[in-house]
């Protein structure tokens, strides 16, 4: 018995040595990207990766409240694999996790890296090829039929162009057309958008703050595709009205 003792003390003492040593939500022993291994790296990364997990779970849990629990639930899994991939995993440096996790936690946006000499940036600094490019998602939605008082499904397609500009490879002009219920659209036209960091970024100035809408490129089987980031939900609504929903698109690069 008193073996058998030592040894579980020996096996929680090594658990809790290798928790104190690596504090991130991942077994680090098998980090083998380049965000694992700095999340691993650094002791802040660490904290605010384990900070964001049990942030996550807190929610999942929190989701049993409610009626449709089973449908938050999927949603929210849904959105986690989306800031996974399309957030966190395409920052190429230290302050871009950051950012991701903090805005993350914090339910709090912090901007970008604003550039004050974007001439001189590096090649690390700016983006490829694969972030240019026309993007689009087939899909269908409810337009309502007044002959028959029915809202009967229609074959739409979402559609965004980002053109470079010439000798600004940190700028990019965007414009596409976003179909929403009952055949509603909207003209997402002509903008200039700035890269910041693993994201374009378009700014409208509101009435009492800046509306941004947020486009982040991410790889898929060879492909690039593109998700849409409405912060606090009024970009579509200072573009659109209450006729559309932006946050959370996703398109893919044809």
């Amino acid at each position: 018995m008193k073996k058998l003792v030592l040894a579980i003390a020996s096996i929680l003492g090594a658990s809790l040595l290798s928790t104190q040593a690596n504090s991130a939500s991942f077994d680090c022993k098998k980090a083998a990207t380049w965000v694992e291994k700095t999340i691993c790296k650094s002791p802040e990364l660490s904290k605010l990766d384990d900070a964001m997990a049990k942030k996550y779970k807190q929610n999942l849990t929190n989701t049993f409240d409610y009626e449709d629990s089973e449908i938050l639930k999927g949603n929210m899994i849904i959105d986690q694999r989306l800031w996974l991939k399309f957030q966190r995993n395409t920052c190429k440096e230290t302050e871009c996790l950051i950012r991701e996790y903090k805005e993350y936690i914090e339910d709090k946006n912090y901007y970008g890296v604003a550039w004050n000499f974007p001439d001189e940036l590096s090649r690390s600094d700016l983006p490829s090829k694969n972030e240019f490019g026309k993007f689009s998602q087939t899909f269908k939605t409810s337009i309502y039929n007044s002959e028959t008082n029915r809202n009967d499904p229609q074959e739409v397609t979402n559609t965004l162009s980002i053109y470079s500009v010439a000798n600004k490879p940190y700028l990019s002009i965007i414009e596409g057309t976003l179909f929403f219920t009952n055949f509603h659209t909207c003209d997402v036209g002509d903008n200039i958008a700035t890269w910041s960091q693993n994201h374009w970024v378009i700014n409208d100035d509101g009435q009492d703050e800046i509306l941004e809408l947020r486009l982040y490129p991410a790889p898929y089987k060879g492909k690039t595709q593109l998700l849409l980031k409405d912060i606090d939900d009024q970009f579509r609504s200072g573009r659109c009205g209450v006729r559309g929903y932006f946050d959370g698109i996703v398109l893919e690069r044809e």
